[in-house]
């Protein structure tokens, strides 16, 4: 049985993810398609649009066979650690043949060049790195400035522009991120990339393909006249019907960042006096900045938008904001990196008639396999209990706010469809 996985945010699932599932099983002969999903909330520093089992649903009814959650520290991590958090869970899963992904360019021979600096830090890329840094420059752009100087040293490629372009697209990034995670863990699972069709992964331009930006925009702007007769008029044509039909039927409320407003506030509040700097992502700067601004705090997105200057992006901002909300600390980030990026295989979700990757897995994980959380007690030792405990809270939280489920996810059983 030859099996892939995908790493994906699904928020919400459109007609781009179903390509890429349905372009790599046909390409590749896969049998299976595994993904490992992001739970609650997303690496850009936000509440998904929907929860966790919706989108392991719409995954579900558009060609995936199992969906696994991704660790909260994880899924609300840099590109860095959202691909060294899932790659770890693929590659100890013991079955998974190749990692699909899109990328705005399709070239993996460029892609691996560019990894493969990164993941060897050369000496001349951490010189510059360094340098660039210490004038202030924020780190993706120091970053970009050191592998250019290393690729050109190296002599890898004469069209070093090419270079720059890939190292500025998101979807490209994280392609890189994943090719290093792979090296990194010295997996054998085999990378496989497409080419990304349809808008900018930033764009909310609904013509063509549209990004998940674009479609979450047209679900706010239209959220009030949704029933579940006109869904389907209103999403055509940019998510599949399976998806549509979990928009239309979902109880809970759509989120947004401005979603978290009243409850980041309390917590800046709550914290201030101390600052900010336990949390991942907070430098003291950061730190100092929120104090310095937190009279003028309205609405989330307006302070991460308060607080961006040109050595702070926006994503940053937004991801440190959530790391203070979760408790997500510094300290238990650097437990689990030493944990090898501690994992287990939650489940969310499978198709019926594909039990038989699970059982697969089963039978070759070196992580343990969580297919009801109740047993997780049983199955996780401390360090894995205390990352499946903090990502139970932030869905706890996450929760109190859509209201899409009653009760606590220990009464929820995985989807079966």
């Amino acid at each position: 049985m030859k099996t892939i996985g995908i790493i994906a945010e699904f928020n919400p699932f459109h007609e781009g993810h179903k390509h890429l599932i349905e372009k790599c099983k046909e390409n590749l002969g896969a049998d299976r398609v595994v993904i490992v999903m992001s739970g609650d909330f997303v690496q850009r520093g936000a509440p998904a649009i929907v929860d966790k089992y919706a989108r392991a649903k719409m995954a579900l009814r558009s060609g995936a066979d199992l969906v696994l959650e991704l660790p909260v520290y994880y899924s609300t991590g840099s590109a860095e650690y959202f691909a060294q958090g899932a790659v770890s869970i693929l590659n100890s899963l013991g079955c998974i043949d190749y990692l699909c992904f899109g990328s705005e360019h399709a070239d993996l021979k460029k892609l691996d060049n560019i990894a493969n600096i990164l993941h060897s830090e050369s000496t001349l890329y951490k010189e510059i790195l360094e340098k660039e840094l210490k004038q202030g420059k924020p780190y993706p752009a120091a970053s970009a400035s050191a592998l250019m100087a290393a690729l050109k040293n190296q002599s890898v490629d004469n069209n070093i522009d090419v270079y720059r372009q890939i190292f500025e697209s998101p979807n490209s990034i994280l392609a890189i991120e994943y090719l290093k995670a792979l090296k990194k863990q010295k997996s054998k699972i085999k990378p496989y990339t497409i080419e990304r069709i349809g808008q900018p992964y930033h764009s909310d331009d609904l013509g063509g393909v549209p990004s998940a930006s674009g479609v979450r925009a047209r679900i706010f702007t239209a959220s009030e006249r949704y029933t579940k007769a006109n869904a389907h008029e209103i999403l055509s044509g940019f998510m599949p019907e399976g998806a549509i039909h979990e928009i239309a039927s979902y109880s809970g409320s759509f989120l947004s960042s401005n979603s978290l407003s009243r409850l980041m506030h309390y917590k800046l509040t709550l914290e201030k006096d101390k600052g900010y700097t336990d949390y991942l992502d907070v430098s003291g700067d950061i730190s100092n900045l929120i104090v310095k601004n937190l009279e003028g705090f309205d609405d989330f997105s307006g302070f991460c938008s308060k607080l961006k200057n040109k050595n702070l992006v926006y994503t940053r901002i937004s991801r440190s904001l959530l790391h203070i909300l979760l408790n997500i600390t510094k300290e238990n980030m650097n437990e689990y990196k030493k944990g090898s990026f501690t994992c287990y295989a939650r489940v969310l979700g499978l198709k019926t008639d594909s039990s038989d990757v699970l059982a697969l897995i089963h039978e070759k994980s070196s992580i343990p396999v969580i297919d009801r959380i109740k047993y997780a007690d049983k199955l996780l030792d401390p360090l894995q209990k205390r990352l499946f405990d903090e990502t139970l809270t932030a869905s706890s939280i996450y929760n109190s706010i859509s209201k899409s489920y009653e009760g606590s996810e220990y009464s929820i059983k995985p989807v079966l469809l």
